[in-house]
C-alpha cells in the first residue's frame, strides 16, 4: 500500500534535484561567460608591428614627406607658362590738318625656352630626390621596427623575471612554512626561522620591483608602437632561445643590397651631380620667344623676335663652386657611411655569437646543473646533514643562473634585432625562434 506513494516521492525528489543543478548550472554559466567574454586581449609581435607600421602618426609622417618629394618632381618636370601682357587706350594723330583718334591696343607674348640639358639636369636631381627621401623613410620605418620588437623583447624579458620572482616567492614562502614549523617543535634553531624569515624579505622585495618594472616596460612598449594599445592588453609570446641567420658574408652582401642607409646616401650623391650638372647649365644663355601686335588708328603691326640674357657679369661660380661643394661631401658621407655599418654588422654578428654561446651553455649545462646543486642541497637539509644557508645559497645560485639566462635570452633576441635593421629585413617576416624551454622550478615535497 505504501510502495506506490513511496515512488512518486522518489521521483518527485530526483526532479526537482535534477532542476536544482539545471538552474545552477545556468547561474555559474551566466556568471562565467561575462568573465570569458570580457578576457583582455593578448597582442604578439606581429599585431604589435602592424598597429606601429599603420598607425603610428611618426611614420604616417614620414610617408607624408615622401610624397611631397614625388610632388617636388612633379614640379620639375612643368614647363616655363608664356607671359602674356597687353595695353590699351586712345590714339591721336599729330601735326596734321585732320588729326584721326581712335582707340589703340597692344598685345605682347613672351615664351621661355629651356634648354634640353637644364631641363634633364633638373628632373633627375628631383627623381634622385625622391629616391633619397623614400629611402630615409624606409630608415625611418627599419627604426621604428626596431624599436617595437626591443620593447616588446624586453616586456618578455621583464614578465619572465616577474615570473620567476613569484615562483622564488611562493617557494621561498613554503621553505619559512616549514623551517616556522620545525622550530616550533623544537626541531630546528632560531636562527634558521631568522634566516629564512630574511629570504621571505628579499624574495618579496625582489618580486615588488619585478612587477614595477614590468608596468615600467609596458609603457615603453606603447611609446614605441606609437598609438595606445587597448585596455588591459596582455603581450603574449617568449624569449626565443636560438635564433638562426647566415653567414657573415651573406649579412654583408645583404647590408650592401637592401641598407636603407646606404641606398640614400647613393640617391644624395646622384642627386648631388645633377645638382652640380645644372648649375653648369644654367650659364648658357637664357632664351625666350617675343611676339607682339600693336594697333592705332592709322596702322596695325606686328613683330616677333627673341631675347638673350647674356651672362656676362655672373657666370655662376659661387653655385657651381657650392653645388662642387655638396658633391664632395655627399660622396664622403656615402664612403663613410658604408663603412660604418659594415663594421657595426660585424660587430653586431660577433655579439650575436656570444649570446647564442651563452644561452646554450647556461640552458644546457649551468642551469640544469644549478638545479640539481638546490635539489641534493633541500635533500641534504632534510636530513640534518648541511645548514639551512646552504640550502638557501644553493637556491641563490640556481636564481642567479636563471636570471643569467632570461637576460641572454633578451640579448640574443637584442641583437637579432639589431641585425636586421642593418640588413633591412620586411617588418613583418618575423624571426623564426625556437620556443623556450621553460625549466621546471623545483619545490618542497
Amino acid at each position: 500500500m505504501n510502495a506506490m506513494p513511496t515512488r512518486a516521492t522518489q521521483h518527485r525528489s530526483s526532479v526537482s534535484g535534477w532542476l536544482r543543478s539545471l538552474s545552477w548550472g545556468f547561474c555559474l554559466a551566466a556568471w562565467i561567460m561575462p568573465t570569458v567574454l570580457a578576457a583582455a586581449p593578448v597582442l604578439g609581435l606581429e599585431e604589435l608591428l602592424r598597429i606601429g607600421l599603420n598607425e603610428n602618426l611618426s611614420v604616417l609622417a614620414a610617408r607624408d614627406q615622401v610624397e611631397a618629394a614625388r610632388s617636388t618632381a612633379e614640379i620639375a618636370r612643368a614647363y616655363p607658362n608664356p607671359e602674356i601682357s597687353g595695353q590699351s587706350g586712345r590714339g591721336q594723330e599729330r601735326d596734321t590738318l585732320n588729326p584721326v583718334s581712335g582707340f589703340v591696343y597692344s598685345i605682347s607674348l613672351n615664351q621661355p625656352i629651356e634648354y634640353p640639358a637644364v631641363r634633364n639636369a633638373r628632373i633627375d636631381a628631383a627623381d634622385a630626390n625622391v629616391l633619397s627621401v623614400d629611402a630615409g623613410r624606409q630608415a625611418f620605418e627599419d627604426e621604428a621596427v626596431a624599436r617595437i620588437k626591443l620593447a616588446y623583447y624586453d616586456v618578455l624579458r621583464r614578465q619572465a623575471e616577474a615570473s620567476a620572482a613569484m615562483e622564488d616567492l611562493q617557494l621561498t614562502q613554503q621553505i619559512r612554512d616549514r623551517i616556522a614549523l620545525r622550530h616550533g617543535v623544537g626541531e630546528s634553531p632560531k636562527f634558521d626561522l631568522i634566516t629564512a624569515e630574511t629570504e621571505l624579505l628579499n624574495a618579496q622585495k625582489t618580486h615588488d620591483a619585478a612587477v614595477l618594472r614590468v608596468q615600467q616596460v609596458r609603457a615603453n612598449l606603447r611609446i614605441a608602437v606609437g598609438r595606445a594599445l587597448p585596455e588591459g592588453v596582455e603581450i603574449g609570446g617568449e624569449l626565443p632561445n636560438a635564433i638562426g641567420l647566415p653567414s657573415l658574408a651573406s649579412l654583408q652582401q645583404e647590408l650592401a643590397d637592401r641598407n636603407p642607409d646606404l641606398q640614400r646616401g647613393d640617391a644624395e650623391r646622384v642627386a648631388a651631380e645633377h645638382r652640380l650638372d645644372l648649375e653648369k647649365s644654367q650659364r648658357l644663355p637664357k632664351i625666350s620667344l617675343l611676339a607682339q601686335h600693336d594697333v592705332d588708328p592709322t596702322l596695325s603691326s606686328s613683330r616677333a623676335g627673341l631675347a638673350l640674357t647674356i651672362p656676362l657679369w655672373d657666370w655662376r661660380s659661387g653655385q657651381v663652386a657650392q653645388a662642387q661643394a655638396e658633391l664632395s661631401r655627399a660622396r664622403n658621407m656615402a664612403a663613410s657611411r658604408r663603412l660604418m655599418l659594415s663594421d657595426s654588422l660585424e660587430a653586431s654578428y660577433n655579439q650575436y655569437k656570444i649570446a647564442s654561446n651563452q644561452v646554450a651553455m647556461l640552458e644546457n649545462h649551468l642551469l640544469a646543473q644549478a638545479a640539481e646543486a638546490q635539489r641534493i642541497a633541500e635533500a641534504a637539509y632534510r636530513y640534518g646533514e648541511r645548514g639551512i644557508l646552504d640550502w638557501l645559497n644553493a637556491q641563490r645560485t640556481y636564481r642567479a643562473a636563471r636570471s643569467e639566462l632570461i637576460t641572454a635570452r633578451y640579448e640574443l633576441a637584442a641583437v637579432s634585432v639589431e641585425i636586421d635593421r642593418l640588413r633591412s629585413r620586411p617588418a613583418l617576416d618575423l624571426t623564426h625562434a625556437s620556443p623556450t624551454q621553460t625549466l621546471p622550478i623545483p619545490t618542497l615535497p
